[in-house]
């Protein structure tokens, strides 16, 4: 799982089936030197702190938009995340990578808020 902010939104008309009404955002990692980075007076989430690194494209059910703090898993627990309740045994048949599974209200960092 990584922490990061969410940029933008991806929109596509033509998709595998099982993602059919799937949000899609663009979401940009934060490095530990992003939060680290002492921002005079910033409250709340990773306020001020800039993400630096690639975009990643993620499901989201969670309402997240543009501005918000998220945390994004990868893999099996992003298929999971996005296929909701399965009976045991299932496995999750929705064609993606990775999902946000938190929007995030605020970080600390070794006991200071940032």
């Amino acid at each position: 799982m990584f922490l990061g902010r969410v940029v933008g939104s991806v929109w596509s008309t033509v998709k595998w089936p099982e993602a059919v009404g799937l949000k899609l955002l663009l979401v940009r990692p934060y490095c530990l030197a992003d939060l680290g980075a002492k921002t005079g007076g910033a409250t709340g989430g990773a306020a001020g702190a800039q993400p630096t690194d690639d975009l990643v494209v993620c499901a989201d059910r969670l309402d997240a938009g543009p501005g918000d703090d998220v945390v994004v898993a990868f893999g099996h627990a992003a298929r999971v995340a996005m296929s909701g309740a399965l009976p045991a045994g299932q496995k999750p048949n929705v064609p993606i990578d990775a999902a946000v599974v938190a929007v995030v209200d605020r970080v600390e960092l070794d006991g200071e808020k940032l």
